[in-house]
């Protein structure tokens, strides 16, 4: 029975952590704005954003996503 205990306890403490909010491109044109950004990871600042947006388009493109992945910018995989 304790060796239950062990195996289920952390799976029950590990399950918030899998429920993640999935980053969506909720207008689907290919790019994710502040708002889908934020959605998906609520503690990106506009400031943060600004600093993923390479380009300067006011948009993120799965580039500069992947980048701000890389740079440990977003602190969820959303």
């Amino acid at each position: 029975m304790k060796k239950t205990a062990f195996v289920i306890l952390p799976a029950l403490l590990a399950t918030p952590l899998l429920a993640e909010t999935p980053l969506v491109d909720a207008d689907g044109n290919g790019t994710y704005s502040y708002n889908e950004i934020t959605a998906a990871h609520p503690e990106v600042s506009e400031d943060a954003f600004a600093e993923m947006d390479a380009n300067g388009d006011g948009e993120i493109d799965e580039d500069e996503l992947a980048m701000a992945k890389d740079a440990g910018m977003l602190t969820t995989e959303g």
